[in-house]
């Protein structure tokens, strides 16, 4: 039992430990009808700290938990088709800087994005002018599904001994505002087939509600399966973010120099051939 009290668990080992013990005591306060307990974020840094986390990172989990509530309204789109905003944080083993630039580098080339705004703690993308919703709509193979967004925000910051923290957040509110006006007109239009249809025998309103909702829920599931589609994506870039941009190649977005086009080989000066005595 001695030996049990002395053995120190590792930061790996606690995270494990205090993940399965909030997985079991929510699960415990679903089978109860206890109102759940809830504690300030003083004693939060405290039993952090005996846990051996910095307090540091509990302020900054914090805010972001502060953050993610409140990025967006509580709406009737959100309550029908659920949250627009996708939020992916990564502590990346490299330098805040290179990180920043190679994700730009990803978001311009890779899908297509234009730089709208740029700052000193982020950047800000979304899929440009009606150029970019003709790609979006015209792109059928799942690639470039951040074209899809309304917008999507940069932030990496940075840490100590060389690592940052890179933050992507999409906006897919203009996806779902488009699904859920699909979804409406359709069942409006057909709900009211089934309302002139019951004038004629009432039994038909019996189908009024179904249509309506139908549609509706087929649209939802359309949107989800985008999300989903966004959040790989989101999840891919910081996968290669990860492992880092690749050796002994030139950016392909970088700028060439005034009169030089890039990719056009020279072309070879035409040199007529002797003749061939006769």
């Amino acid at each position: 039992m001695a030996k049990d009290v002395e053995k120190r668990l590792s930061p790996a080992e606690v995270e494990i430990v205090l993940r399965r013990a909030s997985e079991l005591n929510a699960r415990g306060r679903s089978r109860g009808d206890e109102e759940p307990p809830s504690i300030s974020p003083q004693v939060l840094v405290q039993v952090a700290a005996a846990a051996g986390i910095p307090e540091g990172h509990v302020r900054r989990a914090m805010w972001d938990l502060a953050s993610a509530k409140t990025a967006e309204s509580h709406t009737l789109s959100r309550k029908l088709y659920g949250p627009a905003r996708l939020r992916i944080v990564r502590e990346i083993e490299r330098p805040a800087e290179s990180t920043r630039e190679h994700l730009e580098s990803m978001l311009r080339v890779e899908q297509g994005l234009k730089l709208r705004r740029r700052t000193e703690a982020s950047s800000l993308y979304d899929s440009g002018d009606m150029v970019g919703a003709v790609r979006r709509a015209l792109d059928f193979s799942g690639h470039r599904a951040l074209l899809k967004t309304q917008s999507v925000e940069l932030r990496v910051e940075d840490l100590e001994e060389g690592r940052g923290l890179a933050n992507l957040t999409a906006d897919a509110s203009n996806q779902r505002g488009e699904y859920l006006s699909l979804g409406l007109i359709l069942g409006a239009t057909l709900a009211l087939l089934f309302v002139f249809a019951g004038f004629q025998s009432p039994i038909f309103f019996l189908g009024v509600l179904p249509t309506l909702a139908v549609p509706a829920f087929g649209f939802r599931l359309a949107y989800n399966r985008t999300r989903m589609e966004i959040r790989r994506t989101l999840e891919a870039l910081l996968d290669a973010a990860e492992e880092g941009p690749p050796q002994n190649r030139e950016p392909e977005d970088r700028e060439a120099p005034p009169g030089r086009i890039q990719g056009l080989k020279p072309i070879p000066r035409f040199v007529p051939k002797a003749k061939h005595e006769e």
